[in-house]
Order: C-alpha cells, then structure tokens, then sequence
C-alpha cells in the first residue's frame, strides 16, 4: 500500500496548470495594435485636412 501513487483529481491537476497562448495570437495582437494607432494616426491627418 505505501508504494502507490497519491490519487490526483483530475479537477486538482486543471488548476495547476497554466494556459499559455500560441505564437499566433500574440502576433495577431500586435497586428491589431498596429492597425489601430495606424488608423488613429490617419484619422488625424484626415480629420485636420478637412478642417483646413
């Protein structure tokens, strides 16, 4: 009896471990950053071209 494996729930072993994204959702993070300060910028320029 003392060489058996503690038991482990397996709602115990879902908690410990640590969900980590891939590589493509940091990129499309980035992207949408990206696209939105470009837009921003460009919403600027846009924006100050009419009202001159």
């Amino acid at each position: 009896m003392e060489d058996r494996a503690p038991v482990v729930s397996p709602v115990a072993q879902q908690s410990t471990t640590k969900h980590h994204e891939g590589r493509g959702a940091w990129v499309l993070t980035a992207y949408g950053i990206s696209g939105l300060a470009l837009f921003g910028i460009l919403a600027y320029f846009f924006s100050d071209f009419i009202s001159h």
